[in-house]
């Protein structure tokens, strides 16, 4: 994957194709190394409706040869769930009574939901009752229920499709949710159109298509553009070619979350699919190869997420968005601008990467050291989280700026990149010498430095933050290999140049730690030094020269930057939850003020 960031501007698949075969006379074809980021794609996507069932405990032979038609033929009934069935259903009354026939058709529905698609679709077997209820019940279809690990692909592939497309055709409708992430519509592009049709005929409403990539070229059907019922639209390994037409209708009027994986659109037709969703609220882009070229938000009144996961995006354009809160991004490939012209309800911003990412606030450049005036300021961000390579000069330069430009920042996110490159000379000096800023002397409650090295040049900013941080109420040391977060409680009044954080072995316990100096006031140094403390919280004294009110807390890491978790409106903070330790740093200032 990072291996295509350097590639040029695909404008086809071709493209895509000649590049990834041009890596390598010996490795992997263009194919078998598409068809490998395949998964990963699908990792990103929201969890099925309903869990696939474990193949290992998959029943008896009758699954192969279970139809999902809804023929009503009493032989049918008898071959679906085996020789035996009678003896199943005796066997699951109990007492002899039937218990659940007296439940009402809208439980038996709920019941219906839950299942597997398989099993969802044999309760028709039961009686005359359950069919009917099947037919009513909104459909819920997900092809990970139906693949038979033993089963050739391209067989499996085939079977897969004609299952999908007979069940779909034999409920009346409507269609809750239809999941495709197996199938290959390889030579089946007839059989893949008519099952587009009858989705948009059946008002299908959550929808995730992707095209296991051969071939790589695969159109998209144009009846998805009938699908006028969907509110959310996961697409995955599709050319797409979205007709420019904004006099119509919106093509997809209820839309609310749309994510576009590893697909083919030109940016003329990404801006018109965009202005055909009047109601969209998470826009997602993943693994795009430059085609779209760039995101540009414009004119949208509903969009309230914006994420761009491991795409090659030229710049990314924030054009008028006066409803959205988060701009995301995980970004690869060359250096591109991020431009945020009006977007005033803005309040999570990241991870920005200081390396790749050149931002602009209100046409305005962000550069190291300038003077930052209130047209380049966004007042209304809350979170940020930037990705800064600390012995780079330029990047540790900037960081500072950044912070003027969101006065009322609350919580910072620093991720430490690591980097070949030594130390820049003047990197302690610098710090030493800078001046606070609005957001650190009456906002900035939370910080956080992910990939924690103990390096010097990161214990400099620390250091800067401590000493400034007039309201900083927690903090946390993410260590660079993930294991553990070290996190502290402050009354606001740190003002030791040196923090140190001792962990002693507590494993699983609470107990008393110390904070200490470790040295002379003057020191330059941030020590943590690390213990085997997995679910330890502790309570210590302040730094010397620090306030006495200051407890030191510690406990394990608590990861949470994922595509899902990014686009998710009801995860606070989408870099990392420090919920329960900050609900127990809250508890003990509580009873200290006490």
């Amino acid at each position: 994957m990072d291996a295509a960031a350097g590639g040029g501007g695909f404008r086809t698949y071709a493209d895509v194709e000649e590049f990834f075969n041009n890596m390598s006379s010996e490795g992997p074809s263009a194919q078998d190394r598409i068809d490998a980021i395949v998964p990963y794609l699908i990792s990103l996507l929201p969890p099925p409706f309903v869990p696939a069932p474990d193949a290992d405990a998959a029943s008896d032979s009758e699954d192969d040869h279970f139809s999902l038609t809804s023929s009503s033929s009493s032989s049918d009934y008898g071959a679906a769930v085996g020789a035996d069935w009678p003896a199943v259903v005796l066997a699951a009354r109990g007492d002899g009574q039937d218990h659940i026939s007296g439940l009402g058709n809208d439980l038996l529905s709920n019941v219906i939901s839950r299942l597997p698609t398989k099993d969802a679709a044999r309760t028709m077997v039961l009686s005359t009752r359950w069919r009917r209820v099947w037919a009513e019940t909104p459909l819920l279809l997900d092809d990970a229920h139906l693949r038979d690990a033993d089963e050739p692909r391209d067989m499996a592939a085939f079977r897969d499709l004609l299952a999908v497309s007979r069940c779909v055709a034999a409920h009346p409708g409507p269609v809750h949710g239809l999941r495709i992430t197996r199938i290959s519509f390889h030579l089946q592009e007839y059989s893949l159109q008519r099952l587009v049709s009858s989705l948009a005929a059946k008002n299908v409403k959550d929808l995730i298509l992707f095209n296991r990539p051969c071939p790589l070229n695969m159109p998209l059907p144009d009846d998805i553009l009938r699908c006028v019922s969907l509110t959310r639209l996961y697409l995955g390994v599709w050319r797409w070619r979205f007709p420019d037409n904004t006099a119509d209708p919106p093509a997809f009027p209820n839309l609310q979350e749309l994510g576009i994986f590893h697909s083919i659109i030109k940016d003329k037709e990404l801006d018109a699919l965009l202005s055909h969703c009047p109601k969209l609220k998470i826009l997602s882009c993943a693994l795009t190869y430059s085609c779209p070229s760039r995101l540009h938000v414009k004119s949208s009144s509903s969009l309230r997420v914006v994420m761009e996961w491991r795409c090659i995006f030229h710049e990314v354009v924030v054009d008028n968005a006066p409803c959205l809160e988060r701009l995301l991004f995980e970004s690869v490939g060359g250096r591109r601008p991020i431009k945020i012209v009006h977007a005033p309800r803005l309040e999570i911003l990241g991870f920005l990467d200081l390396q790749l990412h050149t931002l602009e606030i209100g046409g305005i450049v962000i550069r190291a050291g300038m003077n930052v005036r209130a047209s380049a300021m966004l007042s209304s961000l809350k979170i940020l989280a930037v990705k800064v390579r600390f012995c780079h000069d330029m990047e540790v330069k900037l960081l500072p700026t950044l912070l003027r430009c969101f006065p009322r920042l609350e919580t910072l996110h620093i991720k430490s990149i690591r980097s070949r490159s030594p130390d820049t000379v003047n990197d302690m000096d610098f710090w030493k010498s800078l001046a606070s800023c609005d957001c650190l002397e009456s906002h900035l409650k939370t910080f956080v430095l992910h990939g924690f090295q103990g390096r010097k040049h990161e214990a400099a900013f620390a250091r800067y933050i401590f000493k400034n941080g007039k309201v900083l109420k927690s903090y946390g040391f993410v260590y660079s290999n993930g294991d553990n977060v070290v996190v502290g409680g402050s009354d606001g009044s740190s003002s030791s140049d040196d923090v140190v954080v001792e962990e002693g072995p507590m494993s699983g316990s609470v107990g008393e730690c110390n904070a200490s100096s470790g040295g002379s006031g003057g020191s330059d140094d941030v020590v943590v030094e690390r213990g085997s403390m997995p679910g330890t919280v502790g309570e210590g004294n302040a730094p010397s020269g620090g306030s006495s009110g200051r407890y030191i807390f510690a406990c394990p890491a608590f990861p949470c930057w994922s595509f899902q978790n990014a686009i998710d409106l009801s995860v606070e903070d989408p870099f990392y939850v420090l919920g329960p330790v900050m609900a127990l740093i809250d508890l003990v200032e509580g009873e200290t003020a006490r």
